[in-house]
């Protein structure tokens, strides 16, 4: 064999191989591990800890695919706009928990809603404005944090108004501003939101309403070979708020 036809062999198999390690962490078929993952700060529905994401989310998840016949594997993935980007390509299979927005439903398969999640504005003490309507917020300075959605009616408001709103990484960096006074309000989960103010003692920090009231779905990639299994996802879900074991509202 000539030493031309050896190295066309090599690089061919090279080729094959970074191929192989390129698409390893897509699912392409099914294989009884459903991968999922969720928001790594919006507890008690999901939160990071180390590479898993725990909270009610997996929590409903595992028991929705165990009625199904299929084992969970919930994973820290990278923040809450990188999930939303590996749902997109296929690279994970679903989320545990996710509001529904014409954008990503895109890419999402949804199944029918399992509860209820409020959405709220906190600010400093001190630093009150009246606010009785969305339209209130004209004019002020808020943050948010990257890749949320506040429900399609808010999140419309949002760009329509030219709100002037700063996204951040994390909510301690969206607190640390309201502390500092660089903005008015911060829009965040109202269960994450309390129990973080009461973890880290921001005892200058209040709710000062609820904006939103949202519905949480569990997503399933289009590209991902479980979204056959829609259906049996929304029967099993039924059965678990049926039977009370989760709560729809």
């Amino acid at each position: 064999m000539s030493k031309k036809i050896v190295l066309i062999l090599v690089a061919l198999v090279a080729i094959i191989l970074i191929a192989a390690c390129t698409t390893s962490s897509v699912p392409s078929k099914e294989n009884n591990t459903i991968v999922i993952s969720g928001h790594p700060d919006w507890k008690p529905v999901m939160w990071r800890e180390g590479d898993s994401i725990l909270g009610i989310g997996p929590n409903v998840s595992r028991m929705v695919f165990k009625d199904i016949g299929i084992e969970v594997d919930s994973r820290y993935v990278g923040s809450w706009d990188v999930v939303q980007q590996k749902l997109k390509t296929g690279e994970i299979d679903g989320v545990c928990a996710i509001y529904k927005t014409r954008e990503r439903e895109e890419y999402l398969y949804y199944s029918i809603p399992y509860t209820t999640d409020p959405v709220a504005m906190y600010i400093k003490k001190g630093n009150e404005f009246v606010y009785n309507q969305k339209e209130d917020l004209i004019g002020k300075s808020g943050v948010a944090t990257v890749g949320d959605s506040y429900g399609q009616e808010l999140d419309d408001f949002i760009i329509q108004s030219n709100l002037n709103l700063t996204r951040v990484y994390t909510p301690q960096q969206a607190f640390a501003l309201l502390e500092e006074g660089k903005v008015d309000y911060f829009i965040y989960s109202a269960y994450a939101g309390r129990k973080m103010i009461s973890e880290a003692n921001l005892s200058d920090i209040e709710e000062a309403a609820i904006v939103s009231n949202q519905l949480f779905y569990m997503g399933i990639s289009k590209k991902s070979p479980y979204a056959k299994h829609m259906g049996d996802i929304n029967s099993s879900l039924e059965k678990l708020i049926v039977n009370q074991k989760i709560l729809k509202s």
